[in-house]
């Protein structure tokens, strides 16, 4: 009977890998397809709001429509990124709705002009499907661990049409000093399939050119790691002000419909003290003239400001492209400054400042090499390393684990979350 029982053993594994794959095929190609069409429905409502610049000064009652949505209807949902962070460590309820609430309210926050970004709904959605499929089918802990990581990959990768950077964010989204890397196969696997679904329904993607490298000599590689301690300085700072920003919120206003009406009116009186569309949106626009060397220091400042506050008062969107945006403005600027090519600098400040805010080393150095190719790999190392190093145990994402510090004098914070470090602090003391 024992012996029966371990040859019975290999099948069902084989049965339980079967069906581990088939769910990543199909959750994989629905992201890819949700990809698709939200960056459709963006394309869509950001020209119209091109030609209506009247609908910015309808945002504070769209703050508190989607206030009002998430407080009576989310059940949790207000969590976005973080919750599905959580549910990689443990079995919890992510609720289906957040997939809706996300897509719908994404569109609803670039027509009206909030300085959001896209990849937080695509990796949420990616997230809500894996969780509520691991829940139909009944996963082992293992395989929904790995399903939920594979699908934070799909959902980055068929969102910004960057496989590679997409595979390795899927497994380095939930923790800080940590690869997942008993989930490398299934997040290449969905991040590439996801990927390939929504370059085959139509999506392309801006793209930059790098142009020439500069010489490698001790002039440019004392430049380039000056501008990598400010892209971990603006990365650091970017976290810090957007959950300031909520807590400062929530502390002044106890009533959440107000609150969210005065957050997003002060971000309507901002954003018209500026000039034209620049800070709308996802300011693709701002990307391009960074690559051109057209940006000064104001654009990294301004866009940070005007996203911090996005974000802070309850938008949804993402973070990822506003970083963008701030790190290409503020290498292109750096790059005008030391004499240097605008769009190097803008390149490395484009992936730098996403990476050091997101704790994300290795996937930005794997973005360095989707969107500008592999020539300046050196530069791309230095450039997430030192930035990653510098922004310390800040993080647009308050969930992640800090399971190794960044320095010796940062140990303390080892088995927290950043959302939790406080705490930390108070029990070192």
């Amino acid at each position: 009977m024992e012996e029966r029982q371990q040859a019975l053993h290999p099948i069902k594994e084989l049965k339980n890998l079967l069906l581990f794959y088939s769910l990543i095929i199909l959750i994989s190609i629905a992201t890819g397809m949700i990809s698709h069409y939200l960056l459709a429905a963006l394309h869509l409502v950001t020209d119209y709001r091109q030609d209506h610049y009247y609908l910015l000064f309808f945002l504070p009652f769209i703050g508190m429509l989607m206030a009002f949505t998430y407080q009576k209807f989310g059940n949790g949902s207000q969590k976005g990124n973080n919750l599905i962070i959580e549910s990689t460590e443990r079995e919890m309820m992510v609720p289906g709705r957040m997939a809706l609430f996300t897509f719908i309210f994404t569109i609803i926050s670039h027509l009206f002009g909030a300085s959001v970004g896209r990849e937080g709904s695509a990796v949420q959605i990616g997230g809500v499907l894996a969780n509520k499929t691991a829940d139909a089918f009944h996963l082992e802990k293992n395989y929904r661990k790995h399903l939920i990581h594979a699908s934070i990959s799909a959902g980055f990768s068929s969102i910004f049409g960057t496989p590679l950077a997409g595979s390795f964010f899927g497994m380095e989204m939930a923790y800080v000093g940590k690869l997942e890397r008993s989930a490398l196969i299934p997040c290449f696997f969905s991040s590439y399939l996801a990927n390939y679904v929504s370059e085959m329904l139509g999506t392309t993607h801006d793209v930059h050119p790098i142009g020439s490298l500069p010489p490698f000599n001790l002039k440019v590689l004392l430049i380039v790691l000056l501008a990598s301690i400010l892209f971990g300085a603006f990365g650091r700072f970017f976290a810090l002000f957007t959950h300031s920003m909520k807590r400062f919120y929530s502390q002044l206003f106890r009533n959440y419909l107000l609150r969210a009406f005065v957050a997003s009116a002060i971000i309507v009186f901002v954003i018209t003290m500026t000039p034209g569309q620049r800070f709308m949106g996802l300011s693709l626009p701002l990307i391009d003239a960074a690559f051109v060397g057209k940006t000064t220091f104001f654009d990294p400042i301004m866009k940070l400001v005007t996203t911090g506050l996005s974000l802070g008062a309850g938008l949804q969107g993402g973070e990822v492209t506003p970083l963008f945006a701030i790190g290409s403005s503020l290498g292109g600027s750096l790059g005008n400054l030391f004499g240097l090519s605008p769009a190097f600098l803008a390149a490395l400040g484009m992936i730098a400042v996403f990476g050091c805010a997101a704790n994300a080393p290795l996937t930005t150095v794997m973005l360095g090499i989707d969107l500008f190719g592999a020539k300046a790999i050196p530069y791309f190392i230095l450039a997430s390393f030192v930035s990653y190093f510098i922004s310390g145990h800040q993080g647009i994402y308050t969930s992640q684990m800090i399971i190794q510090s960044k320095n010796i004098f940062l140990k303390q914070h080892e088995g927290y979350r950043i959302g939790t470090i406080k705490e930390a602090s108070k029990n070192k003391k």
